[in-house]
């Protein structure tokens, strides 16, 4: 029901209350005003009665005659009462009648009269079979008292209510009708404003920009200017909260850190990108932990920080192909009664335990590379000192030994220097087109005599005209140590070929191979080929000079030049290292005169 139907209620419910009340009040007053008036009436008509029996002679004889006369005068019934309660005159009983009437000596309005010389009663008349109002009056005669009663029909009090009361409902329904009608109109006028106000205010969940543009300094004006007040306070609130929440948002997900906030009751109601690209996880809103992470060990820290309230740290493992390592730490957020939500932060150091392990392998195996040269060399001075430098043939012999492993000493130094510039990219690389063909014919020309030593063939195919871009020392140091790597571990009479040629698949690159007929290499070793100090055959490597670092600087270079190193090989198929490179759609330019 609207404001202005239950307005328009009330007003009429009010007014017809109002209006039963009154009429309610004004029925009562009239009927017991009509019965008092009758009352009073008959009394002033009995007094001059009781006069004018009281002025006669014998009433004995006289009574019938004087209740006859004097009822017609008086309109009313007349009974004349002897001492003894017997009736000796009445005007609604004849003669003959009078003789069979009871006593009225017990009547109560002659009971009153006795007492108190005047006696009213409204009652039932046996003698008329009908209700009478009655009034006697005491007369103080010689012979004892009389009584003279008058009787007289009580007016018809009941008709005259009921006329009135029909009235009243008339003016009544009337009345409420005019009183509808004006309500009704009120409740329009006042209504709108209403009404605009809830329009404006169901408008306001929407969009908080909404005012009721209200003026004046009635109520409902004062309300609506205080509605607009709110929204604008609303607005501002929402908007500051709302930039603030971007903000944060935009914060957690430029985080590099996963970031996971949890209820109180344990759901997720924060989880950044970081974290699910970390977990490997999509909508993770609302649910529980375990429904999205499978780790016993992440739910054990939360329980323990949720439980304790303290901050937990610890490093786990997620995932079963790819395996990672993240750093949780766990802290408890303030919530009611001690208790609330968890902030969990995720570190992935998956690649920082990597360099770490990284670091540790370079060392030992830097330190194992320089163990044995250096142990050679100290061990050859020890027996020089001791007496081998007379000893012409021994001695010389001995210096040889220093002087190789000097050598080796002196490569796996300038490898390190390499490869640490090439990984801090402190290589100045000039970049320009070269001709490939010229390039690997050039290397192949460089290595020729320890091919011919080797006894192995090394020839060039590659088509004239294709150009790569590249920095001409990086493409000299990759082809060298790919070609002289197959040179160098390939048993004697190995053909080695060199080819250059356009990528069939993409033709904006080109692609050099280094493929001989060699044993091939066993596939377990094909992944960790390019990784420093790695040795298919250690003794064997050292022994031939190797330092360990030839392939992981031909990679790190490759990957200089924009390109990328890769190698396919299995036993007794030979070997095919590739070096994918940025092609060049033209040779340099021509110089001018």
């Amino acid at each position: 029901m609207g404001i202005r139907s239950r307005f328009v209620l009330f007003t009429l419910s009010l007014l017809l209350v109002s209006a039963l009340v009154f009429d309610g009040y004004l029925v009562s007053s009239l009927g017991s005003g009509l019965a008092k008036q009758a009352a009073s009436d008959l009394m002033v008509r009995g007094a001059l009665v009781a006069a004018t029996v009281n002025a006669s002679g014998n009433l004995d004889t006289e009574a019938p005659r004087l209740a006859n006369e004097l009822a017609a005068a008086a309109e009313a019934r007349v009974t004349i009462i002897n001492p003894s309660g017997v009736v000796r005159g009445d005007s609604s009983v004849t003669g003959a009648e009078l003789e069979t009437l009871e006593s009225h000596a017990t009547r109560p309005e002659v009971v009153e009269a006795l007492e108190r010389g005047v006696g009213t009663s409204e009652r039932f008349s046996s003698t008329l079979y009908g209700r009478m109002l009655y009034v006697a009056r005491r007369l103080d005669r010689s012979d004892g008292p009389w009584i003279v009663r008058l009787a007289h029909e009580p007016p018809a009090i009941e008709t005259m209510i009921a006329e009135m009361r029909t009235r009243l409902l008339y003016g009544t329904l009337l009345a409420l009708g005019v009183a509808g009608v004006l309500a009704l109109v009120s409740a329009r006028v006042f209504g709108r404003s209403i009404q605009h106000l809830t329009e404006t205010a169901r408008t306001m969940r929407r969009d908080l920009s909404k005012r009721t543009h209200l003026r004046g300094n009635d109520d409902i004006a004062r309300l609506g200017q205080e509605l607009d007040a709110l929204a604008a306070e609303l607005e501002r609130s929402i908007g500051d909260l709302s930039h603030q929440r971007e903000r944060l948002e935009a914060m957690l997900e430029a985080m590099q850190e996963g970031v996971m906030v949890l209820r109180e009751n344990g759901a997720i109601a924060v989880a950044n990108r970081a974290l699910r690209r970390m977990l490997l996880a999509g909508d993770m809103i609302g649910k529980q932990p375990i429904e999205v992470v499978r780790n016993a060990e992440l739910h054990e820290i939360l329980r323990e920080s949720s439980r304790t309230r303290k901050p937990v740290t610890r490093e786990l493992s997620f995932g079963s192909i790819r395996r990672r390592r993240v750093r949780v730490q766990v802290s408890p957020l303030a919530g009611r009664e001690g208790r609330g939500g968890l902030v969990a932060v995720f570190s992935d150091v998956t690649e920082l335990r990597r360099l770490e392990t990284l670091r540790r392998d370079f060392v030992a195996n830097v330190s194992h590379e320089l163990r044995t040269p250096i142990a050679s060399i100290r061990a050859t001075s020890e027996t020089l000192r001791g007496g081998a430098l007379s000893d012409p043939e021994m001695a010389k012999e001995f210096v040889e030994i220093i002087d190789r492993n000097a050598q080796r000493l002196h490569r796996l130094v300038e490898d390190l220097l390499d490869l640490s510039k090439i990984e801090a990219k402190e290589l100045d690389l000039k970049i320009e087109p070269l001709d490939a063909r010229a390039e690997a014919q050039a290397v192949v020309d460089l290595l020729r005599h320890a091919a011919e030593q080797r006894k192995s063939h090394v020839t060039v195919e590659a088509p004239g005209g294709l150009w790569v871009k590249a920095d001409p020392r990086a493409l000299e140091q990759i082809l060298t140590n790919l070609i002289d790597n197959a040179v160098k571990y390939g048993p004697p009479g190995t053909r080695v070929t060199v080819r250059a040629r356009r990528s069939p698949d993409r033709k904006d690159r080109v692609v050099f191979e280094v493929a001989d007929d060699g044993p091939g290499i066993d596939a377990a070793h094909v992944p960790r080929l390019f990784e420093r100090f790695y040795r298919v055959d250690t003794g064997r490597s050292r022994a031939l000079g190797g330092t360990g670092l030839g392939l992981a600087i031909v990679k790190h270079l490759a990957e200089a030049l924009g390109g990328e190193a890769s190698v396919e090989s299995a036993l007794g198929k030979g070997s095919v290292f590739r070096v994918d490179l940025p092609a060049s759609k033209e040779g340099p330019a021509e110089p001018a005169d």
